[in-house]
């Protein structure tokens, strides 16, 4: 399920996740916006300093740390390209914490595999993020 369009660049985009699988996707942080933009082709500035988060869920997630941190650091080589000259940052949510989750959850939708994946983490996260704050002061 495509959320945001259409064109090269959003079918490339959505090949890798597909080919890599990803469940679901988010760009989020400050320069979320400027996600939609540059896969559209639009010329952007980011903010200096800045990169532009993309959070993805895996419908596996591997159990090795280190298995995950290779295919984290294999989508962002190959996502980086489409978004240059803005850095990427790929984060893979599900080893991020409650906050981070809540936040990407909040961010503008990419991909989603299906609408009850989408559903079934969103539940998920509301429950963490529900928790933790049950007991945080």
């Amino acid at each position: 399920m495509d959320y945001q369009g259409s064109g090269p660049r959003w079918r490339k985009l959505l090949d890798i996740l597909q080919s890599h699988g990803v469940g679901l996707a988010y760009f989020f942080g400050s320069q979320k916006d400027l996600g939609p933009l540059l896969l559209a082709g639009q010329e952007v500035t980011a903010a200096p300093d800045s990169d532009l988060d993309l959070g993805v869920v895996l419908l596996e997630h591997p159990l090795d740390y280190w298995e995950g941190q290779r295919l984290r650091q294999g989508l962002q080589e190959l996502l980086q390209p489409l978004f240059r000259p803005v850095p990427l940052h790929v984060l893979l949510l599900e080893e991020e914490n409650a906050h981070v989750q809540y936040a990407a959850m909040r961010g503008l939708p990419v991909y989603s595999v299906s609408d009850e994946f989408a559903r079934q983490y969103r539940i998920k996260v509301l429950t963490l993020y529900g928790d933790w704050h049950s007991w945080w002061p």
